[in-house]
């Protein structure tokens, strides 16, 4: 004999609703009302640009690459911002993070652009373009432009720059 009473026959109880009870105070499902992760893509790629940026202004070599970086985690970052701002994004840290980053980038790298531009023209750099342009493509007066010019540099500044190895 089975210890649960006959199918209907509930006493004063209703018979339960089919597929179990649903959540207390008429709660849809969690399934239904869990909003869908928002994306964070461009304010990841803003942060990671704005990093990269920066590290690579204290190269001066590639000051110009660190630059271009900057910019686009600038313009990267303002649009995450709007976006996680707007409630269709997510990320607005890491959007502002990128943004102020690749700012500062823009700002490091012009000031370092600026820097490298006053020591060349210090040092004989308008010399060595007016020469260059006057060589007119010949390979040896080019060859004793960028002579002329390192000897300028090393007499000028005290020190002994070394040729690249020729192949």
């Amino acid at each position: 004999m089975s210890q649960y009473p006959p199918p209907g026959n509930y006493g004063e109880y209703p018979a339960p609703p089919p597929g179990g009870y649903p959540p207390p105070g008429g709660q849809p499902p969690q399934q239904y009302w869990q909003e869908s992760p928002k994306g964070k893509g461009l304010a990841v790629t803003a942060l990671v640009l704005g990093i990269l940026a920066v590290l690579l202004d204290f190269t001066i070599i590639l000051t110009i690459v660190g630059v271009f970086f900057g910019l686009l985690a600038a313009i990267f970052g303002l649009i995450a911002m709007l976006k996680a701002r707007r409630g269709t994004a997510g990320g607005f840290g890491m959007a502002v993070a990128g943004l102020i980053l690749g700012v500062l980038s823009l700002i490091g790298g012009i000031v370092i652009g600026i820097f490298v531009w006053i020591v060349f023209k210090d040092n004989g750099g308008d010399d060595l373009v007016d020469c260059i342009s006057k060589a007119g493509g010949d390979q040896t007066k080019v060859q004793q432009c960028q002579d002329q010019f390192r000897d300028n540099l090393e007499n000028k500044l005290s020190i002994t720059l070394t040729p690249a190895p020729t192949p």
